[in-house]
């Protein structure tokens, strides 16, 4: 009887939407351009090229939104986020020849550029053979 409930209860999480946990990593980008008018082509370029990023397990990137919260930082022009399932990952990730594209030709571009890694604490960063 009760391993029905427990499925009665994945069934009405899938069914409700449920959240579920992102990528053990998470690479925060915000990026401030020289010229805001390049802020959808920079978009056009990270959807075109995050998704074939074999280690990329979740990805995203949008504009700041405004929701009428003074405390919100909104000073940036486009946000990206790629999500890893590990340190390995992230690593080649950063090699590999979209990403390193990417950069190239966007990098020349930017006012600036801030970077968070966010690791899902159980996965400290001592678990992924580190760079910088």
């Amino acid at each position: 009887m009760r391993i029905h409930r427990v499925l009665a209860l994945f069934a009405a999480c899938a069914l409700a939407g449920c959240a579920t946990k992102p990528a053990a990593i998470q690479h925060v980008v915000l990026i401030s351009l020289q010229d805001p008018s390049d802020r959808e082509a920079l978009l056009q370029d990270c959807n075109r090229l995050l998704p074939h990023i074999p280690t990329v397990k979740s990805w995203w990137c949008g504009v700041p939104g405004d929701f009428g919260r003074s405390s919100v930082d909104d000073d940036y022009d486009v946000a990206l986020c790629a999500g890893f399932a590990d340190g390995p990952g992230y690593l080649a990730y950063l090699v590999d020849p979209a990403h390193v594209e990417l950069v190239q030709t966007w990098k020349p571009k930017f006012n600036w550029i801030r970077i968070h890694d966010v690791v899902d604490p159980p996965d400290t960063p001592s678990n992924y053979n580190g760079g910088s």
